[in-house]
């Protein structure tokens, strides 16, 4: 935090006093219910991931038409949940049912630094 960004009860706000993160409140939420499907439950990784797609799926890449760096994040990070576009949700759920760990520890891995990225 440099002395340009003071902290007000607790949140950190930019040179012009908007609150940071304020930009993007719908992805916001759903990443971080995805977050929250990640690490709140003994489920398998995969099933997690599963919980978390069905959150994440809510966001579209519209939202961030004014951020290039992150409208391609979003992108592969879609990409990574399914190949198939047209039906994203049920490919996304068949995609992580047969992932190593590996794999779906790397993509929930993804997911929490995108968050980070947008918070």
């Amino acid at each position: 935090m440099t002395a340009s960004q003071p902290r007000v009860q607790g949140a950190l706000f930019s040179d012009r006093g908007t609150k940071m993160g304020d930009k993007y409140p719908n992805v916001r939420e759903h990443f971080f219910a995805a977050v929250r499907a990640l690490a709140a439950s003994a489920d398998s990784i995969q099933a997690r991931l599963i919980e978390a797609n069905s959150s994440i799926l809510n966001v579209t890449i519209d939202e961030f038409d004014g951020d290039l760096e992150l409208k391609i994040k979003f992108a592969k990070l879609l990409d990574l949940l399914a190949t198939d576009h047209d039906d994203l949700e049920t490919v996304s759920v068949e995609n992580a049912a047969h992932m190593t760990d590996f794999e779906a520890i790397k993509i929930a891995d993804l997911m929490c630094d995108f968050f980070y990225e947008i918070t």
